[in-house]
């Protein structure tokens, strides 16, 4: 990429004109490049995170039943959970009837109320041991979105940030393909073999033609996240759907002196909501929390574009009786689009074959980030080596450095200090004499972490470097441009004087 800077004497380049733009491409990538490479990296992993998850945590897979073998039902992994963990109490389970490959799960609540996961075969129903903390899908998932700074550690939520950040992003991708003369030649050129700069600089325009368009549609999911954390953070957040049913008064003491959550069969409870919403495919069940909380069984039903646990059904906990049915129709616009941004972002709404798209491209826009860089740093070789050498000035040198390379670094170390507070520290449980769980990430898991960590912190020592060599090369100083042109006359003047 050429210089920012402008050179002295060059005329004015308009904003919004070809090099205007190429400018604001170039200025963007060799600024924020490395941020947005982590972020654009970290989403991409995060597509496929459950089976990342999967294939790293033994926990996470079950083994093929033999022919014939039922499936466990609602009521007995509720049952087998209850009675592994008796002191416990049961937020929430989730089994997918459609995968075959994981397990399922109970959400549970420890005695000051800490969260913990347990696993239960869905063939066996061999609960396993509690899990706190994160698995690498979570893990990747909070990286991509707020890039661990976390409200309850840091003060300020990191999705304020990375989501800011999106709009760099979709400048770039929009300036990228202005610029690009005959972009529909670089979308099938890639010249190898000549020098690597050309190879470079195609594959940095190659990447960003062919992950344009899912590229701008995540850019626009990201701002979304933006003004959607902004809006929680100052008190008006969009709701995701309608409000869901209280019970009534006279139910509410009934329900109160029950000995268990759910007061109804849970198979029965799914009986019901399939009579009331037949297309209804139930993933996940909420008994109440408290009385006068209704029983809510959530999943994916006829709508399209809406993320699982959208749509659902709310009965009463005591006699199943349905107080309401969510589903696509009954959501208002604001909130079709709340639910259907997570999909769009992650391309989860196609199943495998979106996701593989968007995997795709979220592979070609951090690499056409890297190869940017690369780019830059053997123009900047060229540069040096054809032209004189230029003045160091050590002190514009540190402060333009530090200015573009300390925020980097600052929230690199948020994120390191987040990880470790919100997703180790405090998720220790609170286990009570012979509880048994674990914290964090499995061994597994964890080793395919320091995989994607090494491919995250690959590039940042050449953006450091590359940051700190532009900064340092400056034109050596002169009065004027004239005053060089008269130079280069006088000293022409005098070789054509001593040859004659």
């Amino acid at each position: 990429m050429p210089p920012i800077d402008r050179p002295a004497g060059r005329a004015r380049i308009g904003l919004f004109s070809r090099k205007g733009l190429f400018r604001i491409h170039a200025w963007i990538g060799l600024v924020l490049g490395y941020l947005l490479y982590v972020i654009c990296l970290s989403g991409t992993m995060a597509v496929f995170g459950h089976e990342l998850a999967w294939l790293g945590d033994p926990a996470k897979r079950v083994a093929a039943p033999a022919a014939g073998t039922p499936r466990i039902s609602w009521q007995g992994l509720y049952d087998r959970v209850a009675a592994a963990h008796p002191d416990l109490s049961i937020l929430g389970l989730a089994m997918d009837p459609d995968d075959l490959r994981r397990p399922a799960w109970a959400l549970v609540a420890g005695r000051e109320g800490d969260l913990r996961r347990v696993p239960v075969d869905p063939w066996t129903g061999e609960a396993g041991p509690q899990k706190a903390g994160l698995d690498l899908h979570l893990w990747l998932r909070v990286f991509h979105k707020q890039l661990y700074v976390v409200p309850g550690v840091t003060g300020v939520h990191g999705a304020l940030i990375v989501g800011a950040l999106a709009l760099p992003l979709l400048v770039a991708l929009v300036t990228g393909l202005i610029t690009t003369r005959r972009w529909w030649q670089a979308a099938v050129i890639l010249r190898m073999g000549r020098s690597a700069r050309l190879f470079w600089s195609d594959l940095h325009r190659f990447a960003g033609v062919w992950s344009m368009l899912i590229g701008i549609l995540i850019c626009l999911t990201g701002l979304w996240y933006l003004v959607e954390t902004a809006a929680d953070t100052a008190g008006a957040g969009f709701a995701e759907g309608p409000a869901l049913p209280g019970i009534a008064p006279a139910q509410v003491q009934a329900q109160a002196q029950a000995q268990a959550a759910p007061l109804i069969d849970l198979d029965l409870a799914v009986a019901r909501a399939a009579e009331a919403f037949p297309a209804l495919v139930v993933t996940t069940i909420m008994p109440p929390r408290r009385p006068g909380h209704p029983l809510v069984l959530a999943g994916h039903g006829d709508g399209v574009l809406l993320r699982d646990g959208t749509e659902g059904v709310a009965l009463d906990p005591t006699t199943g009786a349905v107080l309401q049915i969510r589903d696509a129709a009954g959501l208002t616009l604001l909130q079709r689009w709340v639910n259907t941004a997570d999909p769009l972002h992650f391309g989860t709404f196609g199943g495998v074959a979106t996701r593989i798209l968007w995997l795709v491209a979220g592979l070609l826009t951090s690499a056409g980030i890297l190869a940017g860089l690369i780019g830059a740093w053997l123009r900047l070789d060229r540069r040096q080596a054809g032209g004189p050498p230029g003045r160091v000035r050590m002190g514009r040198v540190r402060m333009g450095a530090l200015a573009t390379i300390l925020p980097c670094l600052g929230l690199l170390l948020a994120a390191i200090h987040g990880s470790w507070v919100y997703g180790v520290v405090a998720a220790r449980p609170k286990l009570l004499p012979g509880e048994i769980a674990s914290i964090g990430l499995a061994p597994g898991e964890m080793a395919i972490l320091v995989v994607i960590l090494a491919a995250l912190a690959a590039p940042l020592p050449l953006w450091l470097r590359l940051t700190c060599r532009r900064a340092a090369v400056q034109s050596p100083p002169s009065s004027s441009p004239d005053a060089g042109r008269s130079r280069r006359r006088l000293a022409i003047s005098a070789q054509s004087s001593g040859g004659g």
